[in-house]
């Protein structure tokens, strides 16, 4: 307790603001006080009153703040809290550097205030918290009027956007025209365009007229100002036709490039002077947004595609022309995928404020830190900015930098329906969008790309088929802890636990340190699977809720796309390969006593059980502490996705030991392997059973998302059992051609791979590691480890590379041994000013697993790498 105080509070409100951030922040104040028993005064100075305890509220620069707090000089968002003696009593100083951070302030106490009562203001420690991550975004899609109902309703903006700024996110990011021939282009949605009267949106499609679209724009753009956001409109698509069975809307798009290059530049001029509560511009310059240099026969073939430099140079033109038209200047952001270094240039030169956002894992939600290694796919054409650009920070970080970086964090090819919220993971991720000096990030809202694309929506449908589980009013309301995991701890890595546990506790009662537990384990499966385990690049083909993984015959699989390039189990590649071993890869490397250091199958599987496990417990917890009580829809919802991804967890731990067992048979041609490949490949069809079981029912009978049907992105876990089952049957056909029973003792389970075991956590050696923090170019940087009681069963090996995803894997160097550990040199030529470097260690133990040094989820380092800033000599 830092003071006492009787039933009546005075509030000394310093603020000039009525309404706005401010205004908001005030009024959720006053209406948690009003719910408590307590007196509640407004005076102007505490000289005033006798209540007890006073609360000054402003910002930190009014006078009477300045004199309480002393001279205090503080970032934009900065949230105080401080007692001050008054002379005969104390006050809380609740303060914020601007009105954000003055509206953060104010948020933050009246939950606390819901919480635990009038009692928490005593509660209140002196502290001062600033943003880590000047931008913490969140970007949402426009699929089409039919699911999108909430795009044209009010009260669904002011719900969202209330829980944005509640979380502390400080930018909103409205994306259309990805996916759907909805917004395909935009401008004609919006204003008309002179020149081009054939440019049209049919009123049979559409009905809601340019002006009452424009409406909707400012709708939400005013409202983002109210709530201390800022509103960014995010272009996609120029010409609808880089996907055909996306389909056409828009009638009478210009086909010449120039005609296209001036309908799209005077289109998008008109419409950012005409949207003025509009922030900033987002745009997509790669083929993906219709305009390319090159031929392409369909989506799904191998092509050579050039960004359209010229048309883009115009675009950049238009922007800037808008922007001096405008009271307030616009941002500018131009996404990495396609863009080259000479539009970079042209941008800057206009003198707008330019950032390029870069995805941040593929198109998933990967482990918290940035892949190690491109993949294979892109490190195979440096040359082409649309794929060497398209899935990491590449060669962006390069110093100097003229240019800010943004991290957009893509969920739709992992997370897309399930319920998410791990405090650990989401702390990781927050540190790591800082990684290279970058600005900070964007995260994808849940459930986006819903209802697929405007051509197959023709109702909107719920996503839970049983109506006893939902428990809001808009279904975005579930992904509550999603929202407060990556907003508040995207804002500050330092947030106190307080914050999710108070939000568990409300929702859920006794049961809430369960369920934490329970939402810790389960929401670190799927970045695990999407980092080992990546079936198939893009997203569009790629949904780790609701994939197998890919079948173990490639005759099988359900999704086309899998079938179609001959996707199987073995032969997926990792998104992160430098930390992960493909299956494939692994078993031809043990085969020939050749271990490379890379996390195995064997010890991916064994999290993959681990987890599960952990995940079950934490639901049989809350279990017994809510038996024989009343159990809420959000209680029922929420079990039913934990068991569910538990399901999922022990799915892939057997499926991993079945690809295992059959790659090891086609590699070494054993017969052996067979039997546990079967047995693995039945349990790993149970495993699908029991997740399929518990979805048949509850969700949507048919989840359709992005492209549907035509990239399996719909259906239930039921509709991909049939691939299992055949995977299962032409085993048992093998093991018959072979002769052999299942049961055989001759079968490989006593091989480390097939050892069945209660799962193992991540593991990591306890190194001493001696490594400077910074260097400067050109010098060498002597590095030391110490094992401690680990005696390494191959040495230690030294990874490093610079910040540059484009040079592909680590530089490794068996460090040499002495007799205080193992050192080793990174040379002065290799040490460059324009690159930090990305440090890690390995070895491997007497049991074959590799350990990592800092390794996944280390309990003092936020990655599994550790970052040296290199200066100039």
């Amino acid at each position: 307790m830092t003071a006492s105080f009787s039933d009546s509070i005075a509030i000394v409100d310093r603020s000039d603001a009525v309404d706005g951030p401010v205004g908001f922040g005030r009024a959720e104040l006053l209406d948690a006080l009003d719910e408590t028993d307590a007196t509640v005064e407004a005076v102007a100075h505490w000289t005033e009153t006798t209540a007890d305890p006073v609360v000054v509220v402003g910002h930190t620069t009014d006078p009477v703040i300045e004199k309480l707090l002393g001279e205090t000089i503080l970032d934009s968002e900065a949230v105080v809290y401080q007692w001050e003696n008054t002379g005969d009593r104390q006050a809380l100083v609740v303060a914020g550097s601007d009105d954000r951070g003055l509206m953060y302030a104010l948020l933050e106490l009246a939950d606390r205030i819901q919480t635990n009562g009038v009692a928490a203001l005593t509660a209140v420690e002196d502290s001062i918290e600033t943003p880590d991550n000047e931008v913490r975004g969140i970007d949402r899609f426009i699929m089409g009027p039919v699911q999108d109902t909430w795009l044209y309703d009010e009260d669904f903006w002011h719900y969202y956007l209330r829980r944005l700024a509640k979380c502390r996110f400080n930018r909103f990011v409205l994306i259309a025209g990805y996916d759907s021939a909805f917004m395909s282009p935009p401008y004609p949605f919006f204003v008309d365009v002179p020149g081009f009267p054939e440019v049209t949106v049919p009123k049979n499609q559409v009905a809601t007229s340019r002006e009452e679209h424009r409406e909707v724009l400012r709708m939400i753009g005013r409202l983002c100002k109210e709530y201390g956001l800022d509103f960014f409109f995010g272009i996609w698509q120029q010409r609808p036709d880089w996907k055909e069975d996306q389909g056409e809307l828009v009638e009478g798009v210009p086909e010449k490039p120039g005609e296209l290059a001036e309908y799209c530049a005077t289109g998008l001029e008109r419409l950012l002077v005409a949207i003025p509560e509009l922030d900033g511009l987002q745009l997509r310059v790669n083929w993906e947004s219709g305009v390319s240099v090159g031929e392409m026969d369909n989506y799904t073939k191998d092509r050579s595609i050039r960004t359209a430099e010229e048309f883009w140079q115009e675009i950049i033109n238009a922007v800037e022309r808008a922007s001096a038209e405008r009271a307030d200047p616009l941002k500018f952001d131009i996404r990495a995928k396609g863009l080259t270094d000479e539009m970079i240039q042209w941008a800057l030169e206009t003198g707008l404020d330019v950032t390029v956002p870069t995805k941040y894992w593929c198109e998933s939600t990967g482990l918290p830190h940035h892949n190690t290694q491109m993949r294979s796919g892109e490190l195979a054409h440096l040359e082409d900015e649309n794929k060497s650009r398209r899935y990491g920070h590449s060669d962006l970080l390069r110093k100097p930098r003229y240019y800010d970086v943004l991290y957009r964090l893509w969920v739709v090819g992992t997370n897309r329906i399930f319920v998410w919220g791990d405090p650990d993971y989401a702390r990781r991720f927050a540190h790591s969008t800082q990684f290279g000096g970058a600005t900070g990030f964007e995260v994808t809202a849940p459930l986006s790309l819903k209802g697929g694309h405007f051509h197959l929506q023709d109702e909107n449908w719920p996503l839970f088929e049983d109506e006893s589980l939902e428990h809001y009013e808009w279904e975005d309301e579930r992904y509550w802890a999603w929202y407060l995991m990556f907003g508040r701890l995207g804002y500050s890595t330092e947030t106190d636990s307080a914050v999710w546990e108070r939000a568990f506790t409300q929702r859920f009662g006794e049961a809430a340190e369960a369920l934490l537990a329970g939402y810790r384990s389960a929401s670190k499966i799927l970045p695990l699977l999407t980092a080992a385990h990546l079936t198939r690049h893009p997203a569009l083909t790629n949904w780790a809720e609701l994939d197998t993984g890919g079948a173990l015959f490639a005759e099988h699989n359900v999704n086309p796309e899998f079938g179609n390039w001959d996707v199987t189990y073995m032969n997926a590649e990792p998104s992160d390969p430098g930390l992960f071993y493909g299956i494939n890869e692994y078993v031809r490397d043990a085969l020939a006593d050749d271990q490379h250091h890379k996390y195995t199958p064997i010890q991916l599987q064994r999290w993959y059980r681990r987890l599960a496990a952990e995940t079950r417990d934490a639901v049989e917890a809350a279990e017994r502490i809510n038996e024989g009580g009343v159990e809420s829809n959000e209680y029922r919802a929420t079990v039913l996705d934990l068991l569910m991804l538990a399901d999922l967890a022990e799915y892939h731990a057997e499926k991993t030991a079945a690809a295992l067992a059959l790659a090891f048979y086609h590699e070494s041609e054993d017969a052996a392997y067979l039997p546990t490949a079967y047995c693995a490949a039945t349990a790993a069809r149970d495993a699908w059973a029991s997740l399929a079981g518990r979805g048949e029912g509850t969700y949507h009978d048919d989840l359709v998302f992005g492209m549907g049907p035509t990239r399996a992105d719909d259906g239930q876990w039921v509709d991909r059992l049939p691939e299992l089952e055949k995977d299962v049957e032409e085993l048992d056909r093998l093991l018959e051609a072979e002769g052999i029973n299942a049961e055989d003792e001759r079968s490989r389970q006593d091989h480390p791979a097939f050892a069945r075991t209660d799962g193992q956590s991540f593991n990591f050696p306890s190194f001493d590691v001696a490594l400077p923090k910074a260097a400067s170019a050109g010098t060498d940087i002597d590095v030391a480890v110490r094992t401690g009681e680990l005696n390494p069963h191959r040495g230690v090996t030294l990874h490093y590379r610079h910040t540059d995803q484009t040079e592909g894997a680590f530089k490794q160097v068996e460090m040499e041994q002495t007799s205080q550990g193992y050192q080793a040199i990174i040379p002065g030529d290799y040490v460059k000013s324009e690159w930090d470097l990305q440090v890690y260690f390995s070895t491997i133990d007497e049991t074959g697993a590799t350990l990592l040094y800092p390794g996944l989820y280390h309990a003092e380092e936020p990655a599994p790498y550790i970052v040296v800033t290199v200066n100039s000599v």
